[in-house]
């Protein structure tokens, strides 16, 4: 089985690094992450030649986003890109993990390896599970839904129902 295993992070370090960005560009205390607001107009600050893409869905097929980190690039699909300006929490989300892998995956940091028949990639080495804990961790992020419920989540984070119970589930 083919793989790509990058460099073992845990959640607790992705949680520190959401922290630090959002007390960077100042939105450490907003519920409602603007992820909008956040790609098309703080990312290029931040990241000089930063690209960000929406591209048709007769170009894009299957694929949701895709985020190529070397080229300070990231592609999103059309639809997913129009959700997520209406607030659907699954496309905010979509964004939101592409975000993780711009962040988080350059290529001297991902390698493609064959694992043993019996092995499994650990969750902190994969750079899906990476990307996926970087967007709830941004979207809903767990110093600031303490004491809520999976529908307080949902509703003031804008964020599905199951990102809400996966970040709700993360704090234990």
């Amino acid at each position: 089985m083919n793989c790509y295993k990058a460099y073992p992070t845990s959640r607790n370090d992705i949680r520190k690094f959401i922290r630090q960005l959002k007390k960077k560009v100042g939105l450490e205390n907003e519920l409602y992450f603007p992820i909008l607001l956040f790609v098309e107009n703080i990312l290029p600050i931040l990241i000089p030649g930063f690209q960000f893409e929406v591209v048709p869905v007769s170009e894009m097929g299957n694929k949701h986003g895709e985020t190529y980190p070397t080229k300070n690039l990231i592609r999103i699909r059309e639809d997913v890109y129009l959700r997520a300006a209406a607030g659907e929490g699954r496309d905010r989300l979509t964004i939101a993990h592409e975000i993780g892998h711009l962040f988080m995956h350059e290529d001297d940091c991902i390698a493609l390896c064959r694992l043993a028949p019996t092995e499994k990639l650990k969750p902190f080495e994969d750079p899906e599970w990476q990307a996926n804990a970087f967007g709830g961790e941004l979207l809903a992020s767990s110093y600031l839904i303490k004491g809520m419920n999976i529908y307080e989540i949902s509703e003031k984070c804008g964020v599905s129902i199951s990102a809400a119970e996966i970040q709700l589930r993360s704090l234990r």
